[in-house]
């Protein structure tokens, strides 16, 4: 077991490199991005989308910063506007799909999954999951007011040197945490996999997996995401990848599952704390990523079948 131990803690290390190498240097350049104001005139241009969801066009920003930084960044951009909970519900739901899309996409691509494509289906997804909550969401929602808007704007005239002391510790905290996850993770499968546990935890969970379009083997990867997210259970996918235990064809699946639900308890309590509602930015979620692999799995058929 000592050796099975230090194999783990070798092989968690160069997974959470392969994370961290990846996330640091997208941080400093889309925090920097953003505290510019650059993409302050893309909300404009996204004004008629915006019309689309019955969404204030400010509220775009929101949107971009969070597909390109993290959901934290989304929340407090959406803190400076005076939004309704149908716009909250909505937004929610749609970062929740497509944040963080730089250093996500970028982790997922160390798995197998091609970057772009993966970005695409994200966006697509989110807008596409967006768009039928109008159609579900009852309009009373317009009427309601969200409390937590503090009036607080995000862009305010901060020094360059504190926003990069700011950008330093978040950095070095996320690096302490990535690295610890990721390592307990891979100590933990590694474990489980020594003492022949998987076979019994992939049978308890055989149907989940069914009902999402994934083998069997697939379990405990898949649970990995759930709860921990990509950023951190894409560590753990980059070393069972490269140590052989999934096959092209189980990444690309988990990395379309994940895409869309992926960190389903910290990511959905950070927006059900701002009021959004616990179910219905959870279901959509799980319900679109069952959907999605399942077409994914029937349009490979398919192509199969006319080749």
């Amino acid at each position: 077991m000592k050796t099975v131990i230090q194999h783990s803690v070798l092989k968690g290390f160069q997974a959470a490199f392969s994370v961290l190498i990846i996330m640091i240097p997208i941080s400093f350049f889309m925090t920097m991005l953003m505290y510019t104001g650059w993409l302050t005139p893309i909300t404009g241009v996204l004004a008629p989308l915006m019309s689309v969801y019955d969404i204030p066009a400010e509220a775009s920003m929101a949107l971009i910063v969070g597909a390109l930084l993290n959901i934290y960044a989304c929340i407090a951009v959406m803190a400076s506007m005076p939004l309704d909970m149908w716009s909250i519900n909505i937004i929610a739901v749609m970062m929740l799909i497509c944040h963080n899309l730089p250093i996500e996409t970028a982790v997922q691509a160390q798995t197998g999954a091609p970057p772009a494509a993966m970005a695409l289906f994200r966006i697509i997804a989110a807008l596409a999951t967006g768009l039928v909550l109008t159609f579900i969401l009852p309009e009373s929602l317009k009427m309601q007011p969200w409390v937590h808007a503090s009036g607080l704007d995000p862009a305010s005239n901060l020094s360059w040197r504190h926003i990069l002391c700011v950008w330093t510790h978040d950095s070095l905290l996320l690096t302490l945490k990535v690295t610890l996850i990721i390592l307990a993770i891979t100590i933990f499968i590694d474990l489980m996999r020594h003492f022949n546990v998987l076979e019994t935890l992939s049978a308890l969970f055989k149907p989940f997996t069914f009902i999402n379009a994934l083998p069997t083997k697939a379990t405990f990867m898949w649970m990995t995401g759930l709860f921990f997210g990509i950023a951190y259970g894409s560590g753990v996918l980059i070393s069972e990848a490269k140590a052989g235990h999934l096959d092209r064809d189980t990444l690309l699946r988990l990395n379309i599952s994940l895409g869309i639900s992926h960190s389903l308890i910290e990511d959905t309590l950070l927006f059900v704390a701002i009021g959004a509602s616990l179910l219905g930015v959870l279901i959509p979620r799980m319900i679109a990523a069952a959907l999605c692999v399942w077409l994914f799995v029937a349009l490979k058929a398919l192509r199969n079948a006319s080749s």
